[in-house]
Formats: C-alpha cells, structure tokens, sequence
C-alpha cells in the first residue's frame, strides 16, 4: 500500500439501498483475503475479472512500462468497479507516447494500457458455456447501461442555467419529486420555506487534514445566508490553537523561558514562605541533630531540611542524563542566586508594605490624639469654668447671701453650657448642702392645708434641673440617695409631717387630700408618698378611731374614712375590727324601728369582708329582727304591718341565707297557725286567696324564688285545698296557684345526648359556706375561731412586723404573712400552727 492510500470506510449508495434487505449476500470472506488481508484481491465481481484474464492476458510491454501494480487497502465501495471500467473505455484511443510520459503508478496506468491493447479472441471451446452465456449477459446489460447514460437526458436543470445541469444526464427524477411536493424556483425549502434557497455547494479541501484544519471552507453563499458572529470566530480560533497541540514536533524539546516582572514576583510571593535570614534569630541558634548514627551539631534549623546523605547524592549524579553543555554547579548556583534575588524582592515589599500600614495606622492614632486633646483642653476649660461657678456658689452660701434664684441660676448655667460635665461629677448631689436651707426658709410659712398647691413651680424647676431618675436607697447599700429626694425628703416631707401631726383634724380629710392629689408623682416620689400614708396619717386616723363614739358623733365615720380607700386599701384592714367593735357596742340598745343603724351599716357593706359583715349582722342585727317578727301578731282582719317592713329593710344587707332563717323560725310557723285557726272557721276561699296573694307579694325580693319559700307556699296551697274543697271553684283556683308554683320549680331540660352526668344538687347553703371557707384568709379565720372560743382578736395600732400589721390574740401578739401565722416570743417572731396558738392564747 503506497503512503498517499488510505483505507476507505464510508457508506456507500449500495449501503443505504439494502441497509433494511433481508435477502442480500453476506460478505464473506475469501480464503486468499483471509491469508493476505488488504492485499488480496477484491471480492466484487471476481467471477468477471477473471474471465477477463482469461480472455485477454496482460502484455509484457504493459507490465515494463506500467511498473508493478498495488492493490488499494480498505473496503471497496460499491459501484467503484464500473466508473473505473468506463474510465478504461474512454481512454482507448490514448497513445503509448501518452503513456510514457505520466506517472504509472496503481490502477489508473493499468487500465490506459488495458483499454489501448486489443482484446484477442478466445475460442468458445476453451471456456464453459456457463461462463459464456454469463459473461454475454453481463456484456449486454453494461452495454445497455453504457448507452443509456451516453444518451444523457433531455431534462433541463431545476433552477435554471448554471444550478442542476447535471440533470441532463439523469432522468430528472429529482427536480419531478421536489416539484411533486410543492418546491417553487427561488423559495427556500419546508412547509413554512424556512429552509435554504439554494444548493450546497462543494468546495475542495487542500490536502488531507480534518474538517476545519485549513480554515473555513465556507463559500461566499453560505456567508451571507449565515452570518459568522465574533464569537464563533474566537472559538475557531480556539480550536485550532487546541488542534495545534496535537500536531508532531519530533522528539527535539524546545526550551521555553519564563521572564517575570517585580510585581509578578511580589504577587507569587504573598503566599511564599521565606527561609529565615543569616542574620535572624533563628539562624544563629544551634541545633543538635541525634536522629543519626552520630551526634551532629548544626548551625541553624533550616540545616535540618537542606542536608542530605551522601550516597543519595552520589546515586542522583549517577541517574543524571548529562546533554551537551550541562554545568550542574553553575546552573544550581544560579538557581541560588534567583531565589535569593526573589526572596528579597519579596521582603523588601513586605516591609515596604508594613511601613507603610506602619504610617497610616500612625497618622490614624496622631489624628485620634489631636482630636483627643482638643476635647480634654475644652474639658479642661469647662472645668475651670465650672470650679469659678461652684466656688462662687459656696462663697455665697457662706456668707449666707444666697437666694434660691441665684442657687436655680447657676445650677441651670451648668447644666445648660456643661452638661457632660454636669453628670460626669454628679454636681446635682451639691444641691441638698446649698438648696435644702433655702427650701426650708420658703416653706417656714407654708400652710398645706390652705394652700395645697402652692410652691409647686419651685419643685418642678428643681426636679428638672437635680432628678437623677433614682429610686429609694436601699437599707445598707453604698449608694446616696438621689439628690432630688433628698432635697423632697428634708423639705417639703417634713412640712406635710408637721401639718399632719398638728393641726390636721382626721374627720376633715379634704384639705390634706387636696394636698396628696396636687403633689403626685412625678413632683413627689412613690416611696415618699407611701411613708406619709403609713408612718403619719394612718396613726391619726387609727387615733380617730378609737375616739369614735357612734352614739355620740353627729359625723359618720365613713364620711371621713371612705376617701382614704383609694390611697390606703390594705392599710385600713387594721381599724376595721375597732369600727365593727364600737358599732357592736352601739347597737346593744338599738330597737329595728330605728332606721339610723342602716344608714350606719350601708356604705360598710362593700368595704368590710363577706364573712365580717355577716358576722356584724348576726350578732347584732338578725337577733333584734327575729325578736320583733316574733312579736307582730299575724290575723287576717286586722294586721300590723310595722315589724314587716322593718324586717323588709334590713332585706339588701342581709344575706340571703340569713333572711331564710328568720322566716323559718319567726315568721312561717305563726303564719301556718294563723292560717289554720281561720281555715277552721270556714272563711270563703276568695278571702283566703286574696289574703294568699298578700303575703306572698310582701316575701323579700332576694328569697321570693328560693325552693324553701316555694315550699312553704306549697305547704298553704294544700292545706287550703282541703279545708275549702267543698266550695264551689275554690280547688280550680288553688291549682290554678299550685301551677303557678310548679313552674317555678320545673325541672331543667333534659341534657343532649352524648353530654357528661350531670353532678348532684347541692343546698345552696353549702354553695355559701364552701365558697366563704375558700375567699377566708388566715387572719379571718383566726378571727372567727377566736370569736368561737371568746378569745380578744383586736389589732394593735402603731405596731408592725415587717411592715404588716400586729394583732392582740388573747395574751399573745401575732402578726400573718399569707398563710403563716408568727408569734412573739422571748427568742423573736416564730411560726406556730393555729392549734397550737388558740391553745396558748
């Protein structure tokens, strides 16, 4: 096979025909193909070929000058056979002077001679008839063939002149089936004639390089059909500088050198790592390397890593391939020598870099210095400014030629230019020293309960200018009181005090609440406040208290007590035992036809506790209200009414449960005898019913629906039915009552289905017991236990244990923290169970 032959892997047209044949031959191969492999001949038409060779055999003048011939490697496509026979056909009248002067190599020279060669006759008799007849037939079908194509085709081209002239020569099968489908001269292909408008045309390639190997093969067409964009040229370019890469160069390496720049140095060097210097620490420190066989004394630590042992040096020169002029000393001396260039590079920039950070980081901490002494100077200055004010104050204040105006003036200067300063060296604490005289002076004349309001501008200004926004100092701790409050505390707390303690009368508490009202927070603190209401006026009127007589005061107590409430709700709880004792004391002698007790015990009813009030009631109310129903003579002709209605007045103050027991013991056992000596003598039962109705409209309204009543109206309805059932439509009437009744007490509906049990009634008397038993405290129920016992429960006035009120409880003192009850004793306040306390009181 010569070098300019390649192997041929194409598919051919007899390929696409009988790709789907399910028929067509196999190729197998030859037994010579098998031997000699691309140099056997090929199998196409063998038969033919070698029916030829018998008929004509090859002349020796043809094999001299045509040289030897070499069969092509590769595949043989299909149809390759007849073009190279036409070609031999078409050359028959060339000359041997032609021959002789092209080159002769391969096929093409054979079949020149072939063809100029006459073809001998061979007898028929030599030959098979087979072969014969075969080789006639095939002779006749290519000579028709031949001639078909030599008497081309009377088709014009598809696209006019110039464009498918080879139409000519074909029968035109392609134009006929593009025009079949629709294709119109000029339009592009496709339903939408999206496609191209005219042919592709082919264009010859160089040599034999790949697709693209020698630029753009391109024509001027397809240019302007498709544009080429920028970037698909870069691309190309791109692939070729890559196919370059694949190109044979021989074994010959170029050298390539690197040529760097400072800064490409410098770059490369940020991650460096550089070796100490000879003149660093690190250097001049000895190292003693014991790794070895032997103790060896190095001079620094990067000795460790550059030693090496000396056979491996020795066996590295060995292996070393030494090419032309080779210098291993000299090219390592310069190696050395770069790197050190490069190393220093590298430190000069890193210092050079770090100086200059050095600078800004300098020039940075002078401007914050400057800027920093610039605000101690006028610190400085405000200073001395502030010392001049202060000075001047304390003179004055020395002198005793201070006004308050003057004091407001320069503490407001102050605090306006120097405000920094003003609560850096807490200069508000100088105002109680210099102020607090100057307040007291002001209000040496101050009368509160005639001016509550007045002098209030002057705190305010005072708030404004020394309120630190603290609270009260804590017992034991570092911290002074806030200057502000102390200013209130030693100036305006003591004027309150003395007007409290002096002239101030308990039972004309408007004035002094007016003052509470104009000084409220913020103008007095919470803490100051709450001493004045503890420590001052709770004592004068727990003193008022116990100088209270009711039966004697024109003035109820709770005119002058009830406005105290809203500012000593938990305080009070201290005096009520004594106001519940005098107003016990003064109901001794009291008859229920005196209203003033009730006008009395009204406003107390929300004040004092449920199970207070009950007990107040019934112990001395409900005795009195059950002595005179008890007297009230129940007839049904001539009634008084009087006891009646003064039990009917006590009806919003007593308890429910209270009322029930009086009816059921005072009044209905004398209404059913009453009711059952006039059934006796057989009255008409429209003056039974008329007298019915009477009684039952004059019940309480708070116990008219309550089932004890209901039953005991129940109880009359029947007894009446059966006295007077023999009258005529009395027993309609009563039932007609009866049903009344019934409605009142029919049961609820039942639940829905799928809804829980429901629980088991309980007597609403239990519902009040168990519902007070759980709003008790500990001090209520200690109270009432006492009561049971006739042990004295009174509290002590002016006596607190950690700010809770303390009780006499028999001969002991106690005093309650929620549920705890503490007892004095010689060794303090212990805890004691109340077991223990009732036994010991």
């Amino acid at each position: 096979m010569s070098d300019n032959e390649v192997e041929k892997f194409e598919v051919t047209d007899y390929d696409l025909e009988n790709e789907f044949n399910t028929h067509r031959h196999g190729k197998r191969q030859t037994k010579e193909q098998q031997i000699y492999g691309v140099w056997a001949q090929e199998e196409g038409d063998g038969e033919e070929e070698q029916e030829v060779a018998m008929e004509m055999p090859i002349p020796r003048v043809r094999v001299l000058r045509g040289g030897l011939n070499f069969v092509a490697g590769g595949v043989q496509q299909a149809g390759k056979k007849d073009e190279k026979s036409k070609k031999e056909t078409t050359s028959d009248g060339e000359s041997e002077s032609e021959l002789t002067s092209r080159p002769m190599f391969g096929a093409h020279a054979d079949s020149s001679d072939e063809e100029s060669m006459p073809r001998p006759q061979v007898p028929t008799s030599f030959s098979s008839k087979k072969h014969a007849s075969s080789f006639a037939s095939k002779s006749s079908k290519r000579a028709d063939i031949a001639g078909l194509r030599r008497g081309g085709s009377s088709s014009t081209g598809l696209l006019g002149s110039g464009v498918g002239d080879w139409e000519r020569h074909t029968s035109g099968i392609g134009s006929k089936l593009l025009k079949k489908m629709g294709f119109e001269e000029g339009k592009g292909l496709g339903k939408n004639l999206q496609g191209i408008a005219t042919p592709v045309e082919a264009t010859k390639r160089k040599g034999k390089g790949a697709i693209g190997f020698y630029g753009s093969e391109r024509t001027e067409q397809s240019l302007k059909d498709f544009p080429v964009h920028e970037s698909d040229e870069e691309e190309k370019e791109k692939f070729k500088e890559l196919l370059q890469q694949w190109k044979k160069t021989g074994n010959k390496k170029k050298i390539k050198y690197i040529y760097k720049s400072a800064e490409e140095v410098i770059k490369e060097g940020k991650t460096k790592k550089l070796k100490p210097s000879e003149y660093s620490h690190i250097t001049k420190t000895k190292v003693i390397d014991m790794t070895g066989p032997e103790t060896r004394v190095l001079s620094s630590y990067h000795a460790i890593g550059g030693q090496k042992n000396i056979l491996d040096e020795f066996e590295e020169d060995k292996n070393k391939k030494y090419e032309e002029f080779d210098l291993p000393e000299l090219i390592h001396n310069l190696q050395v020598l770069l790197d050190k260039c490069e190393d220093d590079i590298v430190i000069n920039a890193r210092t050079q870099e770090r100086e200059s950070d050095r600078i800004v980081h300098m020039e940075h901490e002078r401007e914050k210095y400057e800027t920093l002494l610039e605000r101690e100077k006028k610190e400085l200055e405000g200073l001395d400014d502030v010392i001049s004010l202060v000075e001047r104050l304390d003179t004055r204040h020395k002198e005793q030629s201070l006004s308050l105006s003057e004091a407001t003036t320069i503490f407001s200067e102050i605090k306006s230019d120097f405000p920094k300063i003003y609560y850096t060296y807490e200069i508000p604490y100088l105002a109680p020293t210099y102020v607090t005289p100057l307040l007291k002076e002001l209000l040496r004349t101050w009368n509160p309960l005639a001016q509550p309001s007045a002098h209030k501008e002057v705190f305010s200004a005072w708030q404004n200018l020394v309120d630190l926004g603290g609270a009260q100092q804590q017992a034991g701790s570092d911290i002074p009181m806030d200057p502000y409050h102390h200013l209130v505390w030693e100036t305006w707390t003591a004027a309150v005090r003395s007007t409290v303690m002096g002239p101030w009368e308990p039972r004309d508490c408007g004035p002094l609440l007016a003052v509470l009202e104009a000084w409220t927070l913020p103008l007095i603190p919470v803490w100051i406040q709450g001493h004045l209401l503890q420590h001052v006026i709770l004592p004068r009127i727990a003193r008022a208290v116990h100088n209270w007589n009711p039966l004697e005061d024109t003035v109820p107590i709770h005119t002058w007590l009830h406005p105290w409430l809203p500012l000593l709700v938990d305080h009070l709880q201290s005096v009520y035992p004594f106001i519940r004792q005098k107003l016990s004391s003064a109901l001794v002698h009291w008859h229920p036809s005196d209203r003033s007790a009730k006008m009395v015990l009204q406003p107390w009813k929300n004040v004092f506790s449920e199970i207070s009030m009950t007990m107040l009631i019934q112990s001395n109310i409900q005795p009195k209200l059950e002595a005179a129903l008890l007297e009230m003579s129940i007839t049904p002709h001539s009634q008084s009414l009087d006891p009646w209605h003064w039990f009917l007045d006590w009806d919003d103050l007593l308890p429910p449960q209270v009322t029930l027991d009086i009816l059921e013991r005072c009044f209905f056992p004398a209404w059913f005898q009453s009711l059952g000596s006039w059934l006796s003598s057989q009255p008409p039962h429209n003056e039974v019913i008329s007298w019915y109705k009477g009684w039952r409209d004059l019940m309480p309204k708070s116990v008219i629906n309550r089932l004890q009543v209901r039953q005991k109206f129940q109880q009359a309805l029947e007894v009446c039915i059966r006295a007077l059932s023999y009258q005529p439509g009395a027993v309609e009437q009563f039932n007609l009552l009866l049903a009344g009744l019934e409605k009142l007490t029919d049961p609820p509906p039942p639940p829905p289905l799928g809804s829980p049990p429901r629980q088991r009634s309980v007597d609403w008397a239990d519902i009040i017991s168990s519902a007070r038993r759980d709003s008790l405290s500990m001090r209520e129920v200690v109270e009432r236990r006492c009561q049971d016992r006739g042990i004295v429960f009174v509290p002590l006035p002016d006596r607190l244990h950690e700010g809770r009120p303390v009780y006499k409880c028999g001969k002991l003192n106690v005093s309650f923290n929620k549920n705890i009850i503490y007892v004095q004793t010689e060794r303090g306040w212990m805890p004691k169970s109340m077991t223990t306390l009732l036994d010991d009181a």
